[in-house]
C-alpha cells in the first residue's frame, strides 16, 4: 500500500473516531464529512466504472449529509418541526439500509473487493452509532432491510451484489439491537471479520460471478471456502450463527416475538443462497477427482479455525453480556 492511501486511511479513520466520540451533532456532521473526503480518493483506480461509482456515492451522501445538516438546524433552533425523522432518514441513507439501499448496489460493482469491504464495514460505523442515540421505534425499517436483503440476493450471480445484499440483510439484525451497544458492536465486529475472510478468498482467487466459485486443487483451502461460505449463511455452529444466536436471545428476552419470527424464517433465505454457492464449487466432478490434502493454505486453517471456535467463546462470554 502506498502512502497516499495510509494517508487517506488514516484520516478516514480520524473522521470515523470523531463522529462516534463527540459529544454534539456539529462535531458528528464534521467527521463524517472527513471520512467522506477521505473514502473518495481510495475508491478510484483506473477503471471508468470506477468514477461513475465515485461519483454517485459522492451525490448520495452529500444529499444525506444537507439532511443531516438541516435537521441540525431545525434542532437548535427548536422549530416546531419534528427533526428525529429527517435525521433518521440521513442516517439510514448513508448506512444504505432499505428502503435507501439501491445506492449500495450500484457503487459496489464499480469498486474493487477491498474497497468493497471497507464501504460495508468501516464506513457504516458513524451512521450506526448515530442511529443507537435516537429514540426512534425501527421495528418496520429492520424487517424491511432484513426482507429486502434477503430475497433480493436470491437472484443476483455478481458476488458484489450478493455481498451487498447480505451487508443490507446483516444490517437490520445490526439495527434490530441498537439499544444494546455491546451486542451491535460485537455483531459489527465479527460480521466485519466474516466478511474479510470472503473477500479475501475471492481476490486471492479472482472470483467475480457465482460460477467461477470451483477454484482450489487442495481439500483444505476448499473446505476454507465451504465453511466462509456457510458461516456467512448462518450456519450452525460456525461464527455467522454465533452472531445471530446472540441477537435473537436479547430480542427474545425483550419479548420481540413477532420480529424474531419474521427474521428467523427469512434468514433461512440468506442459509438458501449461501447453500447454493456451496453446492456449486463441490458438484466439479473433474476437479474433485484430482484434489490434494496437503500443500494448503495456512491462512485457510486460520480461517477454518477461527469460524469452528467462535461459537463455544460466545457461550462463555453471554453471561457478561
Amino acid at each position: 500500500m502506498n502512502s497516499s492511501k495510509m494517508l487517506f486511511l488514516t484520516t478516514m479513520s480520524m473522521g470515523i473516531m470523531m463522529s462516534i466520540s463527540s459529544s454534539n451533532w456539529i462535531a458528528v456532521w464534521c467527521g463524517l464529512e472527513i471520512s467522506l473526503v477521505s473514502f473518495i480518493p481510495l475508491m478510484i483506480n483506473k477503471m471508468m466504472i470506477s468514477s461513475e461509482s465515485t461519483m454517485k456515492y459522492f451525490i448520495v451522501q452529500s444529499i444525506s449529509s444537507a439532511m443531516l445538516m438541516l435537521s441540525m438546524l431545525i434542532m437548535i433552533m427548536k422549530g416546531d418541526y419534528n427533526y428525529d425523522y429527517m435525521l433518521t432518514a440521513a442516517l439510514l441513507i448513508k448506512a444504505g439500509v432499505a428502503p435507501f439501499h439501491n445506492w449500495v448496489l450500484t457503487v459496489i460493482e464499480g469498486l474493487d473487493l477491498k474497497m468493497v469491504l471497507i464501504m460495508l464495514t468501516i464506513n457504516k460505523i458513524a451512521p450506526i452509532t448515530m442511529m443507537s442515540y435516537l429514540s426512534n421505534k425501527m421495528s418496520i425499517i429492520v424487517l424491511l432491510t432484513v426482507v429486502v436483503g434477503a430475497t433480493m440476493g436470491l437472484n443476483q450471480n455478481s458476488m458484489k451484489k450478493i455481498i451487498g445484499y447480505s451487508s443490507i440483510f446483516n444490517m437490520g439484525f445490526i439495527m434490530s439491537v441498537l439499544k444494546f451497544n455491546l451486542v451491535w458492536t460485537m455483531y459489527l465486529m465479527i460480521y466485519s471479520m466474516l466478511l474479510f475472510m470472503m473477500v479475501w478468498v475471492l481476490n486471492t482467487y479472482n472470483v467475480n460471478y457465482i460460477n467461477q466459485m470451483v477454484f482450489s486443487e487442495t481439500i483444505i483451502n476448499s473446505m476454507s471456502l465451504w465453511i466462509i461460505l456457510l458461516s456467512m449463511g448462518g450456519m450452525p455452529p460456525l461464527m455467522g450463527f454465533s452472531i445471530k444466536y446472540m441477537v435473537m436471545w436479547y430480542l427474545i428476552s425483550m419479548n420481540f416475538i413477532f420480529m424474531i419470527s419474521v427474521m428467523v424464517m427469512i434468514s433461512l433465505l440468506i442459509m438458501f443462497l449461501y447453500l447454493r454457492m456451496t453446492f456449486l464449487s463441490l458438484m466439479n466432478n473433474s476437479l474433485m477427482n484430482k484434489i490434494k490434502l496437503f500443500n494448503s493454505n495456512e491462512t485457510s486453517m486460520i480461517f477454518i479455525s477461527i469460524n469452528m471456535m467462535t461459537l463455544p467463546i460466545m457461550f462463555m462470554i453471554k453471561p457478561y453480556l
